[in-house]
């Protein structure tokens, strides 16, 4: 049978073993709290990748539609020397070499912005696995929360069977 001062020393032990659980479970809470925005920027990640995927697949059509013009180019150059003598025929080539040029360097100022943005999203990509690590962390410390409050409660199930047989004891 427990003395008086024991009970009172369990009493003030699970008094403190409520505080304590109380306490893991905020932590525990901020932490779901954090793990979900952490979830919301795994997701981001996932829709930045897709993007990346679509504009280097649009950045390779670009790099050929560049070089079938170039090749467009180097055909209109090479028709203008061997149609040089017709004057009519020589401005309209002019006039298509003007055009695809200027077409060449629309297309090269398009591939410039996308190796930029290409970049950016890399950047990003990288930063996002650097959150994806730090995600994993707070999952693993999370998951040891848990396992502490699950420990947390076994000894308070415990203090309150041992609480439990003494009141029955004394009641006898």
């Amino acid at each position: 049978m427990l003395s008086q001062d024991q009970l009172k020393e369990l009493i003030a032990e699970n008094d403190s073993l409520q505080v304590q659980l109380e306490e893991a479970n905020t932590i525990l809470s901020i932490r779901e709290e954090e793990l979900a925005i952490l979830k919301e920027t795994a997701a981001g990640a996932i829709e930045l990748q897709s993007r990346l995927d679509i504009q280097l697949e649009d950045l390779h059509s670009m790099q050929n539609q560049i070089g079938e013009k170039e090749q467009q180019a180097e055909g209109a150059e090479e028709r203008e020397l061997e149609l040089q003598h017709e004057l009519t025929e020589a401005a309209r080539l002019q006039q298509q070499y003007n055009e695809l040029t200027q077409q060449y360097t629309y297309l090269q100022a398009q591939l410039i912005d996308a190796e930029e943005q290409l970049s950016e999203l890399k950047r990003r990509n990288l930063l996002l696995q650097q959150i994806a690590g730090k995600m994993g962390e707070l999952e693993s410390y999370l998951a040891n929360t848990v396992m502490e409050r699950d420990g947390l409660l076994t000894r308070i199930a415990v203090l309150e069977e041992i609480a439990l047989k003494h009141d029955v004891n004394a009641g006898k």
